[in-house]
């Protein structure tokens, strides 16, 4: 079975659809840089094998917002044109690991449906019921 690709380019994408993919792509970045050090131009690439075609003017500025949440740290190049290398910082790793506990969870709801999964919730979700007929309340 082949898996389903869709390539998401920044001009076929309506605002809530570009809010929600952000969320996505800082995700990927921390992950792989808590692999390794991580670069601009590989992370285009690499996002791009996913099907997310992003412009370096989109990128660019999530890493600069990522480094001044303190998630990620760039290492400075020998020269204004050499490469920086991004690495995660203890932040971005606490981040990221809320994120994977986040995601795991959203994914076994979403994904896997609630008849496949273990229960995440301690609660009980609250019934959504009628009212008794004859319980003084009326509807509109």
């Amino acid at each position: 079975m082949q898996a389903f690709r869709r390539s998401f380019s920044l001009s076929d994408m309506t605002p809530v659809t570009r809010e929600i993919l952000l969320s996505f792509w800082k995700v990927h970045i921390l992950h792989h840089a808590a692999s390794g050090p991580i670069y601009g131009l590989w992370l285009l690439n690499e996002l791009a094998e996913h099907g997310h075609k992003l412009s370096p003017g989109t990128l660019y500025p999530i890493l600069a917002r990522m480094q001044r949440n303190g998630w990620l740290r760039a290492t400075p190049g020998a020269t204004a044109r050499a490469r920086r290398y991004l690495r995660i910082t203890p932040a971005g790793q606490a981040v990221l690991e809320q994120l994977r506990e986040f995601i795991t969870q959203l994914h076994e709801e979403v994904v896997i449906g609630p008849n496949r999964r273990a229960p995440v919730c301690r609660g009980r979700r609250p019934a959504a019921r009628e009212p008794k007929p004859g319980s003084g309340r009326r509807r509109a």
